[in-house]
């Protein structure tokens, strides 16, 4: 069985030269396998690996026991060990999430420390067969897409060598080379639906419809996975950089077919080990059809944001402070700091792009540098009149977050230059004529 194990590391490349590998690591019979099976491997490959446990403090004295007996076990094969404490039941309720989601979120999180602890490159998970089949019936009853019932896929550095070996075998070999392991009782408990599916509905459908059913399953995510590749989904075709951030560009995901259309969502959340459901992808969708700003929440922290004709996915910033509207006076010439832009005043005769501007303005005059305020107004070249700055970044485009940290330059209470946007008619200078240059740019671009 160790031999078959070894095969598919070797033919899917998941376990290569040189590799630094942590193993999440229960105690239980799959993991105790998985750690069987790496270090089989071990013989024909050169590799090293580490385990990782946690203990989530949800079992009382046999949480304690999992953790003694994952010590053991890294010391009777020589391995290192990584422990982590931690309370899933505090993680669900502070985050607002169920006790699975937060005992996964925890655990990678972990994993992902241990790996940059160790200098390591990827992550070894002890998924079966039986729970890639699990994944996909849970995932068809909540109305996941087409990619999400793939079951369970090796993803960037996450390596799941026993994916294709049904749970009772891994007990029959465990049991018959006298190999302890641990049991979690909660397994045999109907609190959770990941565990009725298990011991309710596969059950049932065996008995009474298909006795291979779960080969059924198996043979179908095999053949779901092929359509997946035909119409893999490259994102950078559908990619803007704009605003210092990537996102995606709505016009050219609305060339698409709609179910194209639904790949590239689905593809983009999953960018993000966001689960894409159809409910989910169906709104985003939806969002592309609107106007203005919008923001849809999703999970993990993550918010899915929509500006004019580009939607990204960022962290949910929590407790954000109000943004204080601080007034600066220089005298030019000058070069300082104002929230993260290098703002810039010298002497010159040309300016060059939006983020130049050959003013009137003359050496040893005193201008102010601030945010913008309610009813703050520009004369824009060209014009005789005056328009409402907030006018003016509603047509250049600008994003609504970012419109309150753009420098104003100002002279005698009027705005001379709304830095990188909007330039003054009042103030502007005589091209091949001297006179005062402003110069902005981001303060990581020094």
């Amino acid at each position: 069985m160790l031999k078959k194990i070894l095969k598919k590391i070797k033919d899917e490349k998941l376990i290569q030269e040189g590799d630094k590998i942590v193993l999440g690591f229960s105690g239980g019979p799959d993991s105790v396998f998985l750690l069987e099976a790496l270090n089989y491997a071990k013989k024909e490959i050169n590799f090293e690996f580490v385990l990782a446990h946690v203990n989530h403090l949800l079992r009382g004295e046999n949480s304690d026991t999992d953790e003694k007996f994952s010590i053991e076990c890294s010391e009777r094969l020589n391995i290192p060990i990584f422990v982590k404490r931690a309370s899933i039941e505090e993680i669900a309720k502070e985050n607002n999430i169920g006790l699975e989601e937060a005992g996964r979120f925890i655990r990678y999180e972990f994993f992902k420390d241990i790996l940059k602890k160790i200098s390591g490159n990827k992550i070894a998970i002890a998924h079966n067969l039986d729970d890639q089949i699990e994944t996909f019936l849970f995932r068809l009853i909540r109305g996941s897409s087409l990619e999400g019932l793939e079951g369970i896929p090796n993803r960037e550095n996450i390596i799941r060598p026993i994916n294709e070996v049904y749970k009772n075998n891994i007990l029959k070999f465990l049991d018959e080379n006298k190999i302890k392991y641990r049991i979690d009782e909660t397994n045999f408990e109907n609190d959770f639906t990941r565990n009725s599916i298990r011991l309710d509905l596969i059950p049932w459908i065996e008995k009474r419809y298909n006795n291979n059913f779960k080969d059924k399953i198996f043979n179908l995510i095999s053949e779901i996975k092929e359509v997946n590749k035909i119409l893999e989904i490259d994102l950078k075709k559908y990619e803007d950089f704009k605003d210092n951030r990537w996102s995606l560009n709505i016009d050219l995901i609305e060339l698409e077919e709609n179910y194209i259309q639904r790949k590239i969502i689905n593809e983009y959340l999953k960018k993000y080990n966001l689960e894409g459901s159809r409910e989910k992808i169906g709104n985003i969708i939806k969002l592309l059809n609107t106007n203005g700003s919008k923001v849809i929440k999703l999970e993990k922290g993550f918010i899915l944001k929509k500006q004019y004709k580009n939607i990204w996915i960022e962290k949910e910033k929590k407790d954000k402070l109000e943004k204080v509207n601080k007034l600066v006076t220089e005298k030019i010439p000058f070069k300082i700091i104002f929230n993260s832009y290098v703002v810039e005043a010298i002497e010159d005769n040309k300016s060059f792009g939006k983020n130049e501007f050959l003013t009137n303005l003359k050496i040893g005059d005193t201008i102010e540098i601030r945010m913008r305020k309610d009813g703050d107004k520009i004369r824009p070249l060209g014009m005789e009149s005056y328009k409402k700055l907030k006018d003016v970044f509603i047509n250049e485009k600008i994003p609504k977050d970012l419109r309150g940290e753009i420098p104003l330059i100002l002279k005698d209470d009027e705005i001379v230059w709304a830095s990188g946007v909007k330039k003054s008619e009042s103030f502007k200078g005589e091209e091949n004529k001297k006179g005062i240059k402003l110069i902005i740019r981001r303060q990581d671009e020094e």
